[in-house]
C-alpha cells in the first residue's frame, strides 16, 4: 500500500512538474517576447514597452486581490486548469495582434492569468509533498522553473533570429496548450483536504494576510524575494534594449546569453533539491549581495564581457531567494491559508512589476538607461537591508523567548 502511494505520489509530481515547465516556458515566453514585439515589430516607444509590463503587473494584482485569496485549497487544482486554458487563449490571440492597444488589452488578461496560476501551483507542491521533503519538493519544482526558461529563451531566440518574431506566439500557443491539458488530467487525480469550502469574505483575506505579515520569517522572505525583483523584471523587460543600446547585442543573442542566467539559476536549484541546506539564512545573504553586485555591472557599459558577467552572477540570486522564500513561507503558515499568503507574497511582487518598469522608462525617456539602473538600484539596496534587519531582530527575539521558557 505504502509504494502505491509512493508511485501516486511521484507521478503527480511529474505531471506537476511538467505543468511548471510549460507553463513557465510561455509566461516568460510573452515576459521577454513581447516587449522586442512591442518595439521592433509595432514600433512602440520604450516608456509604452514598459506600460506591457506594467500590465502584467496589475493584471497579477487583481487576480492576487481578487482571486487566489477567495480559491477554498480543495478547488485549487481545478482553477488552476481554468486560468492555464485563458493564459491560452490569449496567446493565441497575440498572433494577430497589430497595434499597441491590442497588445495592452492582452498583456492584461494574460497577466491575470499568470497571477492566478503561480501562486496556486506552489499551494499544490505544498500540499502533495510530504512534510520531511518539503524543502526539496520546492526546490525540485523551482528547479523545473528555471530549466524551462531555459528552454524558453533559446527557442525564443531561434525564433527571432531565424523567422518573424510573430512566430514565437504560435509555437508556444501548441506548448501553453500542453501545459492546460496535462492540469485537466491532474486536477481530476489531486485531492486536497479543506476544513472548509465555504469563500472567504475579504474581510477575513485581509487579516489572515495581516497576521502572516507579523511573523519575521514571513517579512524577511518577502522583502528579500521582492529586492530581486528588481533586477530580474528590468531585466527580462529591458535586457534585451539595454544590450542593444549598449553594446549591439542582437535581441535574439541576448535571448541566448539569458539562456546562461537561466543555467545558473537551474543549477543552483538543482542542488537546493538534492542537498539538505544547513544555513539557509546565510545562503540567502550572499544571494543579496550577489544581486546588488550583478545588477550594477549591468549598468557598465563596457562590452559584452561585462554584461554576460552580470547575468552569470544575477542568475546564482535567481536561483536561491525564490525557494528559500518560499521554504520559509511553507514552514511558517498553516496549508489551510496558503493560498491567501501565496498569493500577498506575489501580490506585492506584481505592485513591483507595475510600478518599477513603467519608473525605469520614464527616467530612460527623461535621461539614460545608466540612470535609471542606479536609480532603481537605492529602493533594491534598502529592502535588502530591511530585510536582512528584520530576521536579525526575529533571531533575537527567538533566542529571547527560548531564554524565557527555559527559566
Amino acid at each position: 500500500m505504502k509504494n502505491q502511494g509512493n508511485k501516486l505520489l511521484l507521478i503527480n509530481m511529474i505531471m506537476l512538474l511538467s505543468v511548471t515547465f510549460t507553463m513557465r516556458s510561455s509566461t516568460n515566453m510573452l515576459m521577454t517576447v513581447v516587449p522586442v514585439f512591442t518595439k521592433y515589430v509595432i514600433n512602440a516607444d520604450v516608456l509604452f514597452v514598459g506600460l506591457t509590463a506594467t500590465l502584467y503587473g496589475i493584471g497579477g494584482m487583481v487576480s492576487n486581490i481578487f482571486v487566489n485569496g477567495r480559491i477554498s485549497v480543495d478547488k485549487t487544482p481545478k482553477v488552476v486548469f481554468a486560468f492555464l486554458a485563458v493564459m491560452t487563449l490569449g496567446i493565441f490571440f497575440y498572433i494577430f495582434s497589430s497595434n499597441v492597444y491590442e497588445v495592452f488589452v492582452l498583456s492584461a488578461v494574460t497577466g491575470l492569468s499568470m497571477g492566478v496560476v503561480q501562486p496556486l501551483l506552489m499551494t499544490i507542491t505544498n500540499a502533495i509533498a510530504p512534510p520531511g521533503s518539503r524543502d526539496r519538493y520546492i526546490a525540485a519544482y523551482t528547479a523545473s522553473l528555471s530549466l524551462s526558461l531555459i528552454f524558453g529563451v533559446l527557442v525564443e531566440g531561434l525564433i527571432i533570429s531565424s523567422i518573424d518574431v510573430r512566430y514565437a506566439f504560435v509555437i508556444f500557443f501548441f506548448i501553453a496548450a500542453a501545459s492546460s491539458i496535462i492540469m485537466f488530467f491532474l486536477s481530476r487525480k489531486i485531492h486536497i483536504p479543506a476544513k472548509s469550502t465555504k469563500t472567504r469574505s475579504f474581510r477575513e483575506i485581509i487579516s489572515r494576510a495581516s497576521t502572516s505579515l507579523h511573523q519575521g520569517k514571513v517579512l524577511f522572505a518577502m522583502f528579500g524575494n521582492i529586492s530581486y525583483a528588481f533586477p530580474f523584471i528590468l531585466l527580462i523587460t529591458y535586457g534585451s534594449i539595454i544590450g542593444r543600446e549598449y553594446d549591439g547585442i542582437a535581441p535574439s543573442t541576448f535571448l541566448y546569453l539569458l539562456a546562461l542566467f537561466y543555467g545558473v539559476s537551474f543549477l543552483s536549484r538543482v542542488i537546493l533539491s538534492v542537498r539538505q541546506v544547513r544555513s539557509k539564512e546565510y545562503l540567502m545573504y550572499a544571494a543579496f549581495a550577489a544581486s546588488i553586485l550583478g545588477y550594477m555591472l549591468v549598468g557598465i557599459n563596457t562590452g559584452i564581457v561585462m554584461f554576460i558577467a552580470a547575468l552569470l552572477i544575477l542568475g546564482f540570486p535567481h536561483g536561491s531567494i525564490f525557494p528559500l522564500s518560499t521554504s520559509y513561507i511553507a514552514e511558517s503558515v498553516d496549508m489551510e491559508y496558503m493560498n491567501i499568503v501565496y498569493s500577498v507574497f506575489l501580490l506585492i511582487m506584481d505592485v513591483i512589476a507595475f510600478v518599477i518598469p513603467f519608473i525605469f522608462g520614464l527616467i530612460s525617456d527623461l535621461y539614460t538607461i545608466k540612470i535609471a539602473i542606479y536609480a532603481t538600484l537605492i529602493p533594491m539596496a534598502f529592502l535588502i537591508m530591511l530585510s536582512v534587519g528584520v530576521n536579525i531582530r526575529d533571531n533575537k527575539t527567538k533566542r529571547k523567548n527560548l531564554v524565557i521558557s527555559k527559566a
